[in-house]
């Protein structure tokens, strides 16, 4: 049995960058943030990857991935809308009955692809305050 973690954030990776605009400017989407990235930015990172069947032929894998919205105002402006409004456009991209990904380059099936929940945090500092949006998803594939 292989680990799809990484399979499954390259194909998200693929279908969500150059994909996402707030205020007709690009969303860039990281797996790590460069030092100059600039605000509002997505990260995907993966939280745990199970195997949930083996049979004869095939390893039935649910790699739980999250996708985090990170936006930041100076401390007297801003709102969670900036966040909420991206991670509505994440989730029409991704969060499919048909149009699933497509890892059959690197030997996946996927045949579900979930969202387990959509949470908002705030972060006030000192000089700026942080919203976050993070979508965490289930994407249940085979290993072909």
């Amino acid at each position: 049995m292989k680990d799809p973690s990484f399979v499954v954030r390259k194909g998200l990776f693929d279908v969500l960058n150059g994909n996402i605009t707030y205020d007709s400017s690009n969303v860039p989407v990281y797996n790590v943030v460069p030092d100059n990235a600039t605000y509002p930015y997505i990260i995907i990172y993966s939280l745990s990857s199970t195997d949930i069947e083996q049979n004869k032929e095939h390893y039935i894998t649910d790699v739980e991935t999250r996708l985090e919205v990170v936006t930041r105002f100076s401390s007297s402006s801003g709102g969670q809308l900036q966040a909420n409004q991206i991670i509505n456009s994440i989730s029409q991209l991704i969060i499919l009955k048909s149009g699933l990904l497509n890892l059959s380059s690197d030997n996946y099936n996927v045949y579900s692809q979930t969202n387990n929940g959509i949470s908002y945090l705030t972060e006030d500092l000192p000089d700026h305050t942080y919203y976050r949006g993070v979508l965490s998803m289930s994407v249940k594939l085979e290993q072909l």
